[in-house]
């Protein structure tokens, strides 16, 4: 059985599912400062998004907003009953590991996630559905135990035991470009995770496939999911037919789609207006665009169906699996 904001659903019943969104996104603690963040404001926005993400065919988001990226369990309080499609929520962490970590084991980064996972969101009684971790630049930085590799590192073994532990799958932000995916799988597999119950997100960034395939070959799910909406015609169409080649390549139930967009966000920051830049549509370039294409370039039904719900059915029950 797969949480989300409303309760369990089994994993075929997910229908259509965006793999990688955020209602609210922006920092920890946003929510204090009220020139940056109107509740009232991005609850409006999240629950018109849903209704145009609905309306063109998706039935499930995966929201992957940990507490340190913005998010906001109140609010999926408030759309538990009232939201058109099923939401996933996120713990886990993002990109710079919070301080309070680096003095944490990885059991104890373990148990926080299992928390979440088991009672709830911070005093919510929301339950996270998914694990979510980011490595980007920062990887990069390893000068010493308190080095930024090292500490996202143990967030990775902290996030694979709860995995384990709970039968919630792994989603991860990477950073294409560094081929990020393969050191995760890496200490993943040495943690014992079947690979299936892992997202090597935003791997659609890359122009190398051999990347792509080696990750495919190890039995990883890949997340084709950076397909917003201020993308060039020419690029939506790179990125789409990186989705085609590997439908083609018997892949279709190994890939997952989204556009890892918001509906309320602040990374425009708040001289910008924060997040009162509006996209009632952010999550309807895949089922709008990127579908249509792909059905014009000769995708069956089926493919569109492993592509937009089987595999992510696979991937939660390749995680439900490990804990049973």
């Amino acid at each position: 059985m797969v949480n989300t904001i409303s309760g369990s659903l089994h994993s075929s019943d997910l229908g259509w599912t965006l793999s990688h969104e955020h209602l609210v996104s922006g920092m920890g603690g946003m929510d204090k400062i009220a020139q940056l963040y109107d509740p009232d404001e991005a609850l409006r926005r999240s629950q018109e998004a849903l209704e145009a993400a609905y309306a063109s065919g998706i039935r499930t988001i995966i929201d992957c907003t940990p507490l340190d990226l913005g998010r906001q369990a109140d609010i999926f309080e408030q759309l538990a009953d009232t939201s058109p499609i099923n939401i996933i929520a996120a713990t886990g962490v993002y990109r710079w590991v919070p301080l309070t970590y680096y003095s944490w084991s990885a059991d104890a980064i373990a148990e926080y996630f299992i928390k979440d996972i088991e009672i709830g969101l911070e005093s919510t009684s929301v339950k996270a559905g998914i694990i979510k971790l980011a490595w980007d630049y920062e990887y990069r930085l390893d000068d010493g135990p308190g080095s930024p590799r090292l500490q996202l590192e143990k967030a990775a073994r902290g996030a694979a035991r709860a995995s384990r532990a709970t039968g919630v799958p792994i989603t991860c932000h990477t950073r294409a470009s560094d081929e990020l995916g393969l050191p995760l799988l890496d200490i993943f597999e040495d943690e014992g995770l079947d690979l299936r119950a892992v997202t090597i997100g935003h791997s659609s960034d890359s122009r190398d496939m051999s990347y792509i395939n080696q990750l495919l070959m190890r039995g990883t799910t890949v997340g084709l999911d950076r397909f917003q909406a201020n993308l060039s015609d020419d690029e939506k169409r790179r990125r789409s037919q990186i989705a085609f080649d590997l439908i083609q390549s018997g892949f279709g139930d190994q890939i997952c789609l989204g556009h890892d967009s918001a509906s309320y966000s602040l990374n425009l920051g708040p001289s910008s207006g924060g997040g009162r830049t509006e996209d009632r549509n952010c999550w309807s370039p895949v089922p709008d665009w990127q579908i249509p294409w792909l059905i014009e370039q000769g995708v069956s039904n089926s493919d569109i169906d492993d592509i937009m719900s089987r595999s992510i059915e696979k991937t939660f029950d390749a995680a439900s699996k490990m804990s049973t």
